[in-house]
């Protein structure tokens, strides 16, 4: 067994050292260029959000014959729609789409953003979802990104600051989430993407046939779209980290939303190209591990020994990336999290590889 746990260690702690690595010596040169940008917004029965994130982009501080906000309402049942035309009815580059579902449609929302694309005119398309404030300078800085061989940028959303320890939570898994997007980008290999705050060149993503070839999946577009720029082409990929481009996004209240949204976001495991998914199988053993040497007395003293180690060699990244992404104020809260996350993620790991999460 002490050998088994020592490959598994070495494993893990590997990861989590080239997960710092990429954090320590990521850095991204900016370009001045003069893109054109086509904003997707892609919605479905969100009349409450919708004004706040449209009242954002009302403040866009870019040449306004360079960019263009292209809104879907995706067959909501509520106001939505009508929202979005009361917007786009003053402004030249502002433009309402009806999405209406069939059979044929693609599932989730790769049908409405595959329409908003084809209509657009941008080389560049930047994606949020509805319930996300996008800052000022937001195209300007994603767009600056992005030299002649880089096809897609990944940005950073992190989640409204508000009081509660549910808050401070959320906030750490997405810090989590930015924090191995970005590393794993740094070595031009990004594990996954963040459709609240993502760009890409529209030419690519013909160039990939969109979303046909991943249209039996009713979520992850953000994922799978990555994953496809990243196998089947020879795609470079910059992360963002720029304040300037970070898309705020509200908190979920737990509840059955928040479970959902974590089993979807968690449903890919067997998606995973065999790099990624060698990756997620040490991290999911290790612990399994640990699991396991709780009820073995004679492993306690091994066991003390590698919660030892881990805590000490998770807390660097964390604190590297809180700094990096601005979140310093989790900091203080590691411990707690430290004990918490492990076990809230690799749950929601296992229960959404079951695929029980739904779809609105």
């Amino acid at each position: 067994m002490n050998i088994i746990i020592t490959i598994l260690a070495t494993g893990y702690f590997s990861l989590i050292f080239l997960i710092l690595i990429g954090l320590v010596f990521f850095n991204n040169k900016k370009h001045s260029n003069n893109l054109t940008a086509s904003i997707v917004i892609v919605a479905r029965n969100e009349q409450e959000k919708l004004p706040i994130l449209l009242e954002s982009l009302c403040n866009i501080d870019y040449p306004e014959d360079k960019y263009e906000i292209l809104l879907v309402d995706d067959n909501s049942d509520d106001n939505t729609g009508r929202i979005m035309e009361e917007y786009c009815s003053s402004k030249a580059n502002w433009h309402t789409y009806f999405h209406e579902k069939n059979e044929k449609s693609l599932k989730g929302k790769k049908g409405a953003i595959s329409m908003a694309i084809e209509k657009s005119v941008g080389e560049i398309i930047l994606i949020t979802d509805a319930d996300c404030v996008v800052p000022p300078n937001w195209i300007k800085s994603m767009t600056s990104c992005f030299d002649p061989k880089t096809s897609m940028v990944l940005g950073c959303s992190p989640v409204m600051r508000k009081k509660g320890f549910f808050n401070i939570y959320q906030r750490f898994d997405t810090l989590c989430e930015s924090c191995l997007a970005a590393s794993t980008t740094f070595y031009n290999k990004p594990s996954h993407s963040n459709a609240r705050n993502l760009a890409f060149r529209k030419s690519v993503f013909n160039e990939v046939g969109g979303y046909q070839s991943i249209s039996h999946v009713d979520t992850g577009d953000d994922y799978y779209l990555t994953k496809l720029f990243r196998t089947t082409t020879k795609s470079n990929f910059k992360y963002n980290m720029d304040s300037n481009s970070s898309v705020i996004t509200d908190e979920i209240g737990f509840g059955a939303k928040y479970v959902h949204q974590q089993l979807r976001r968690n449903s890919k495991a067997f998606d995973l190209t065999l790099p990624f998914f060698i990756m997620g199988a040490f991290i999911f053993l290790f612990h399994l591990s640990l699991l396991i040497m709780v009820f073995i007395p004679s492993a306690w003293s091994l066991l003390g020994k590698l919660l030892i180690a881990k805590f000490i060699i998770e807390i660097f990244p964390v604190i590297i990336g809180a700094i990096r992404f601005k979140e310093k104020g989790i900091i203080p809260w590691f411990p707690i999290l430290w004990l918490l996350y492990p076990v809230f993620y690799l749950s929601s790991q296992i229960l959404g590889s079951l695929h029980l999460h739904k779809w609105k």
